[in-house]
């Protein structure tokens, strides 16, 4: 059985899912990994501090881009989102192995899932990203001018506008959910059909490829949701 499912079913006392314990270990992972990469600053970065330096650069590039002057203000939440998706969908890529006894049989298997493909983790993540949107929207227009944007350009089209904010997190949360699950579940059906054969090329596509697509899909789409509550708010300084 794996180890994160032996917590799961309360073997260890500890009644969580395994959604939960790869949750943790993805926070634990991505923590020393950036712990390590700003310890300590240089002007000549080491390798660590210059993949972390790279990455802030790259992400505050692309959100720059899309939100201009408005990027200090959501970069820390949409860096964060990012990082976290990444590091989630690429969990299985490099499995750990887990050895466990089940019906008198001794079985390995990967001690961790993906916590994405999850739906309650991509629902968690998109209704932040809801919370995120709305509260741009109260703060910059107000509850009553939010209201009002759902009557625009004419009152008939009220269904269409609720339909469209509440499609809004329905989106992101399942096509995140639905790329991870399924191929997570084409693996597993792969190993089943054929144990002794690692597919190398599937684990790089549905892993590596589609884990970062993925996760750039659900920073991009965040960001236009984002951008369409600000409006035409103007932009702040970019000092």
């Amino acid at each position: 059985m794996p180890f994160a499912m032996q917590y799961a079913h309360g073997k260890f006392g500890l009644p969580v899912t395994i959604t939960v314990i790869s949750t943790w270990f993805v926070i634990f992972v991505l923590t020393l990994l950036f712990k390590k990469g700003t310890k300590k600053l240089d002007m000549i970065p080491g390798r660590a501090q210059a993949f972390a330096e790279s990455m802030y650069d790259f992400l505050y590039g692309v959100i720059h881009q899309m939100l201009g002057g408005w990027v200090k203000t959501y970069f820390s939440f949409l860096s964060t989102l990012f990082f976290f998706i990444l590091g989630s969908n690429l969990l299985m890529f490099i499995p750990i192995p887990w050895g466990g006894v089940e019906n008198g049989l001794f079985s390995i298997a990967p001690a961790f899932r993906a916590p994405t493909a999850d739906l309650n983790t991509t629902v968690g993540l998109a209704l932040l990203t809801t919370i995120t949107f709305l509260g741009t929207s109260f703060k910059l227009h107000g509850v009553l001018g939010y209201l009002k944007g759902l009557i625009e350009p004419m009152p008939f089209m009220l269904p269409i506008n609720i339909v469209g904010e509440l499609a809004k997190p329905t989106n992101i949360s399942i096509r995140l959910f639905g790329n991870m699950f399924a191929g997570m579940v084409v693996l597993g059906l792969i190993y089943k059909a054929a144990p002794m054969v690692i597919p190398v090329p599937l684990h790089l596509y549905f892993d590596i490829f589609s884990g970062v697509v993925q996760s750039f899909v659900f920073l991009m789409l965040s960001m236009v949701y984002i951008q369409g509550s600000l409006g035409d708010a103007e932009y702040p300084s970019d000092k």
